[in-house]
C-alpha cells in the first residue's frame, strides 16, 4: 500500500509586516481608483436620470407619469449605487488576496536567503535548495547560490594549501633541533584548528 505523504498547510504570511504593508498599499491604490471610477459612473448615471426626468416633465403626454418615472429612476440609481459598492468591496477583497499571493512569492525567497545569511553568520555554509516554480527573485537567488558555491570552493582551496603547509612543517620539524620544535608544533596546532574550522564551515 502506498504511503501517504503528510499534509502540510501552506503558510501564505511568511513575513507578516512586509506582506501586510504592501498588500494594504496595493489595496488602497485599487480602492481609490475604483471609488473615483464609481463616483464618475454614478454621477453620469444620475445626470442621465435627471435629463430623462426633465424630458418627461416637458412632454404633455408623459407629464402625468412623471412621479412614477421619477420613482423608477430613483430605484435604478439606488441599484447602481449598491452595485458600485459591491464592486468596490469585490475589488478590495480581490486585491488583498492577490497582494498576499504576490508578496508571498517575494517574501518566501527573502525568508530563505535570510536563513542562509544567519547560517553563514553562525559559521556554516548552508546547503541551498531551488526556489519554488512561481517564486520571484530567482535571478538574485541564483547569484546568491553561486556566491555560496564560490565561497565553499575557496575554503576547499584554503584547506588544501594549509594541508600542504602542514606537511612542510612536519618535515621541517624532523630536521630541526629538539629545543626549537615547540614553536613549529604550536604553529601546526593553530593550522589544524583553522582546518577544522573551515571544514565545519563548509560541511
Amino acid at each position: 500500500m502506498e504511503e501517504r505523504k503528510p499534509f502540510r498547510r501552506k503558510q501564505f504570511l511568511i513575513n507578516r509586516a512586509f506582506q501586510i504593508k504592501y498588500t494594504v498599499i496595493i489595496a488602497i491604490i485599487g480602492i481609490i481608483i475604483a471609488v473615483l471610477w464609481g463616483t464618475l459612473f454614478y454621477k453620469a448615471s444620475k445626470e442621465n436620470s435627471q435629463q430623462m426626468l426633465m424630458l418627461v416633465q416637458m412632454d404633455p403626454n408623459l407629464s402625468s407619469m412623471s412621479d412614477i418615472i421619477k420613482d423608477k429612476l430613483a430605484t435604478e440609481d439606488s441599484k447602481i449605487m449598491i452595485y458600485l459598492i459591491a464592486f468596490v468591496i469585490a475589488i478590495f477583497l480581490s486585491l488583498v488576496i492577490w497582494g498576499i499571493l504576490i508578496t508571498h512569492r517575494i517574501a518566501g525567497p527573502i525568508f530563505i536567503i535570510s536563513r542562509y545569511v544567519d547560517s553563514i553568520a553562525d559559521g556554516k555554509i548552508p546547503e541551498t535548495r531551488p526556489l519554488r516554480k512561481k517564486d520571484e527573485l530567482k535571478e538574485f537567488f541564483d547569484k546568491f547560490s553561486r556566491m555560496l558555491d564560490a565561497l565553499k570552493e575557496r575554503e576547499n582551496v584554503d584547506i588544501v594549501a594549509i594541508n600542504d603547509t602542514l606537511k612542510t612543517l612536519d618535515n621541517l620539524k624532523e630536521i630541526i633541533p629538539q629545543d626549537k620544535r615547540g614553536e613549529i608544533e604550536r604553529e601546526i596546532a593553530e593550522l589544524n584548528k583553522i582546518i577544522e574550522r573551515k571544514k565545519n564551515f563548509i560541511s
